[in-house]
Formats: C-alpha cells, sequence, structure tokens
C-alpha cells in the first residue's frame, strides 16, 4: 500500500529524474516571482530584436514590471507591517486572482462551453493544482489498483453530467413540443377505513392532440403492500384532449393498532403513441412531440390509522395575542387514530395572567365525532 501511494504522489509532484539533470528558469509575471522549470537548453528565453523577448517570453516593459513589484514585495517583508488579517486578504484576493486567471484560460480553450461548465472545469483544475496530503495519494493509488478511476476527474465529471441534466431540463421546460406527466397534488392522506384511494396524474403542456402514455408502480415506505395497501402498477393512456386520469390504489383495513404510515408511487417511461402517421411527420424534428416526467412524478399517501380514538393535542404549544383581540382561538388536532365518538374536557388555568381581570374564565368539552380530527 505504501509503495502505490508513494509512486502517485512522486507522479503528482513531478519528482522525476531528469527533472535534475538540467534546470532553467523563467518569470511569473503575475506573482513577481521566479519559478523553476523543467527540460533542456532549447527553448529557453531568448531575447529578439529591440530587446524584446522571443515569442513566450516578456518584454523589457514586462521585466521593469516584475522588478518593481519584486522589490515591493521584499520592501513589505522587511518592514513587517502586514499583519495576520491583511496577509489573509492577500491570500484571498491571490486565490481569487488565480481562480479568474484560470477561468479565463479555459475559456479561451473551450469557447463552446458555458458558463457552469467553465466553473467546474476550472475548480477541477485548481483542486489538481493544490497541494495534497499522504492520506490522498494512498486513496488515490488504491482507486487506480482496483480500478475505480481518478476521484478528481469523477467529481468534475458528476459535476458536468449535473449541469448537462439541468440544462435539458430546463431546455425540456421551455419547449412547446413537450409533454409534461407528473402527479396532481404529490401528496395524499386517508383513513385505513377508506377502502381506497385515487390519486390524480396530469399532462401539461405540448401538442394535446397527441396520445401519451406513462407507466405507474407503487413502492413501499413504512407501510407495506398485501397487509396494509394493495400493490398495484400499470400503464395511464392519455388519449387527445384528455389532460387527467386516475390511479386507484386499495387500502387494507384491521383492527391493530399501529403508527401512520405512507408508501409511494411512482411514474415511469412517459411516451407519445401513434406519431407521427403516415404523411404527417413534420419536416423540422425539433418539433416532433415528447413525453417527459415533471417534478412531482412521485407520490407520497400516508395511511391514518382508525382503530385508535386518537391522541389530542393542541397545534401549538404556545400562542401570542394582543389585549385587544377580544376573542381567541385554540386548536385541537386528534392524531395516530380517529374511531369513535370522544369528549374531551378542557379548562383555562391563571399563570401570570388573572381571570376575570386578563380573560374570561372558560371550561367545557369538546366532541369529537367518529372519523373527525
Amino acid at each position: 500500500m505504501f509503495f502505490p501511494g508513494m509512486g502517485a504522489w512522486v507522479a503528482d509532484r513531478r519528482l522525476l529524474f531528469y527533472k535534475y539533470v538540467r534546470k532553467r528558469y523563467r518569470a511569473d509575471k503575475q506573482r513577481g516571482i521566479i519559478i523553476e522549470t523543467e527540460g533542456g537548453p532549447d527553448g529557453g528565453m531568448s531575447m529578439g530584436r529591440g530587446g524584446a523577448l522571443a515569442p513566450g517570453g516578456f518584454t523589457k516593459m514586462d521585466m521593469l514590471e516584475l522588478d518593481g513589484q519584486m522589490a515591493l514585495n521584499c520592501h513589505s517583508g522587511m518592514d513587517g507591517g502586514t499583519t495576520e488579517e491583511g496577509g489573509a486578504k492577500d491570500e484571498e484576493d491571490e486565490a481569487r486572482r488565480d481562480m479568474a486567471r484560470t477561468l479565463k484560460d479555459m475559456k479561451q480553450r473551450h469557447p463552446d462551453k458555458d458558463m457552469e461548465q467553465l466553473i467546474e472545469m476550472a475548480n477541477y483544475q485548481v483542486l489538481m493544482q493544490q497541494q495534497k496530503s499522504r492520506a490522498f495519494y494512498r486513496i488515490q493509488a488504491t482507486r487506480m489498483m482496483i480500478g475505480a478511476g481518478n476521484i478528481l476527474k469523477k467529481h468534475a465529471a458528476d459535476q458536468a453530467r449535473k449541469v448537462v441534466s439541468s440544462n435539458e431540463t430546463q431546455a425540456q421546460e421551455d419547449d412547446p413540443h413537450t409533454i409534461k406527466m407528473e402527479f396532481e397534488p404529490p401528496l395524499y392522506q386517508c383513513f385505513e377505513n377508506c377502502g381506497s384511494l385515487k390519486l390524480t396524474v396530469a399532462r401539461h403542456g405540448g401538442d394535446s392532440g397527441v396520445t401519451v402514455k406513462v407507466d405507474y408502480r407503487t413502492e413501499d415506505g413504512t407501510a407495506n403492500a398485501g397487509s396494509d395497501y394493495e400493490f398495484a402498477e400499470g400503464t395511464l393512456l392519455f388519449k387527445p384532449g384528455e389532460t387527467l386520469k386516475e390511479i386507484t390504489v386499495g387500502v387494507i383495513d384491521d383492527d391493530i393498532f399501529e403508527e401512520d404510515e405512507y408508501f409511494y408511487v411512482h411514474l415511469s417511461n412517459p411516451r407519445v403513441v401513434g406519431y407521427p402517421e403516415i404523411g404527417t411527420a413534420p419536416l423540422d424534428a425539433s418539433a416532433t412531440p415528447k413525453a417527459v416526467l415533471g417534478d412531482n412524478h412521485t407520490a407520497t399517501v400516508t395511511i391514518y390509522d382508525d382503530d385508535h380514538a386518537g391522541i389530542f393535542t393542541f397545534e401549538t404549544a404556545s400562542q401570542k395575542v394582543s389585549e385587544s383581540v377580544g376573542v381567541m382561538e385554540v386548536k385541537v388536532l386528534r392524531t395516530s387514530g380517529a374511531r369513535g365518538l370522544v369528549a374531551v374536557p378542557y379548562r383555562t388555568v391563571d399563570a401570570s395572567a388573572r381571570a376575570g381581570e386578563d380573560y374570561e374564565l372558560a371550561a367545557g368539552k369538546l366532541e369529537f365525532q367518529n372519523d373527525e380530527t
């Protein structure tokens, strides 16, 4: 494990033997420092006519600018006038400038990329240039040995896929030929003794004159198919002009007290059928209607247990009202069951406010009918 990790670290830091055979140096225009580089005697900085450097080098004015920057840096370092906060700010500014340079370079190399993709590529470039720990090289070497690949490249690829997916979704939403299929609404509730529940699926946008299909299937959550609800799957057919369809799922009642449970219903495989007809295909392929899933392609169904009289609580633990309100209402909730007629007594009790002075004494009973919450 040590040798692969060491090898990866050596390769990343470019500690190669030929680096020490011959060395040459160049000036970093932005940072005002001298950087050691690799290579042979050819390709160095050579002076051209008029005192200018050959292509890839710096002009005299560039060197003067670098000299001034280096002198200023040395003077500041000897004075010791920079505080810790100032140093941190300088590092932050330098990092920002480095990022801007990297982003500009990426833009020149990839003029066809959008800004989000360029930012992700620049982030990857910065990650590659950062100094890494020994643990990183051990992990990287292990991933290479088992075929898991470069973790930094994987991160960049994942981010690029997210950008592409986001762009495709936005394009689909803006496309007038795209039909979107989704639940409306995505959340449903029912009592255990309701027998069955209907979920509504809607189609939005696109050409209302085409026929579309979408598949559906239930999935267990805390509720289980066969004991809490009936498993269901199938295909919904939307004929021309139809915008709403219903899915019916059976709910199983029992006499066992249970907590409130839930399950899911998923939509999948939206598709346009019977299009194009013979002789009616559009000349523009982009005008072909297509079906996609909307954001609410999964519905959550909560089953309330009715085998218990219920648990009674206030909607909120505290309320604040002004003296001029006159009358205030306090809401009481019935949860975890709703079986039978239940009477819940209530009364007010003094705290810092006094009955008769600050509020009117109240007492009585709240009656909840069967299945009333």
